[in-house]
C-alpha cells in the first residue's frame, strides 16, 4: 500500500471529527499549479485507521513510478465502518439523488478540496473526483450536488442519478465496468452513460471489460491514457 507521500490531517465531517490522508505532488513547487483529486473509497476499506482507503484503488496505482496521479493533490477521507457516501444501497444501480441528504461525509469531504483550493496552488480547472464501487456512487453524487465544483470524475463500478444527466454532459468522465459484476450492477454505469450521450453529451468515456467481475480498478488506474487526459483538460 502506498503512503510514503500522504500526511495525515484532520477534518469536521457533520459534528465529527475525523482523520483523512492528503498528498503533495510528488514535485511539488509552490511556483507551479496542479490538479486536484478527492479519491473516494470502497465499502471494503471503511473504518477509523485513516489507512485502509488506499488499500487499493488510488493507493495501489500510486505504487507505480509512472502513475501520472504522482503529480496532483490528492485527497483521501475514510468512511465509517457500516457508513456510506450516499444514502443508498450498492446494488440498486440508479437512484434519486433529490430524495436523500447528502451524507456529512461526502459533504465533508467535498469542503476539503474547498479548502485546497483555497491553501495551495492548484489549478481550479483541474478538480476532480474519483472513486471505486461505493465510492463510485460518491463520485457521480458529488458531480450531481457539486458540479460547479468537479471538472470531471474517473469513476470504476458506481451507480449514478439518470436526472442528472444534463449535468454529467458538461463534464470530462471516464467510466469503468466490468460486464459480470455482482456487487454493484453493471446496468447502472450503462445507464448514466446512455442517459448523457441522449442529453448531448460528447465528453464521456465508458470502458467495460468483458467478462470482468467487480474488481475492475486495477485495470483502470492503468489506463494512463485515460488519466493524462483527464488531467488534460
Amino acid at each position: 500500500m502506498f503512503t510514503e507521500t500522504f500526511v495525515a490531517k484532520k477534518a469536521f465531517f457533520g459534528e465529527e471529527e475525523r482523520s483523512y490522508l492528503f498528498h503533495l505532488p510528488e514535485h511539488y513547487d509552490e511556483a507551479k499549479k496542479y490538479p486536484v483529486v478527492l479519491f473516494l473509497h470502497g465499502a471494503g476499506e471503511r473504518g477509523d485507521d485513516n489507512l485502509a482507503q488506499l488499500r487499493i484503488g488510488i493507493g495501489t496505482a500510486l505504487e507505480d513510478e509512472n502513475s501520472p496521479l504522482h503529480e496532483a493533490f490528492i485527497i483521501a477521507p475514510q468512511v465509517p465502518l457500516e457508513k456510506l457516501w450516499v444514502d443508498t444501497p450498492w446494488n440498486v444501480g440508479n437512484y434519486l439523488v433529490d430524495e436523500r441528504d447528502e451524507t456529512p461525509y461526502l459533504a465533508g469531504a467535498v469542503q476539503l478540496v474547498r479548502d485546497t483550493l483555497a491553501n495551495y496552488p492548484t489549478d481550479e480547472k483541474k478538480v476532480f473526483v474519483m472513486g471505486i464501487s461505493m465510492g463510485g456512487y460518491g463520485s457521480w453524487d458529488a458531480l450531481a450536488r457539486h458540479g460547479e465544483l468537479f471538472a470531471g470524475a474517473f469513476i470504476c463500478c458506481g451507480g449514478a442519478d439518470l436526472t442528472k444527466a444534463d449535468i454529467f454532459k458538461e463534464k470530462t468522465i471516464f467510466t469503468y465496468h466490468g460486464s459480470a459484476d455482482d456487487v454493484v450492477p453493471c446496468f447502472g454505469t450503462q445507464n448514466v452513460v446512455k442517459a448523457i450521450i441522449e442529453a448531448g453529451g460528447d465528453k464521456i468515456t465508458y470502458r467495460e471489460y468483458e467478462g470482468m467481475n467487480h474488481w475492475t480498478w486495477d485495470r483502470a488506474y492503468a489506463e494512463y491514457d485515460d488519466i493524462n487526459a483527464l488531467f488534460s483538460i
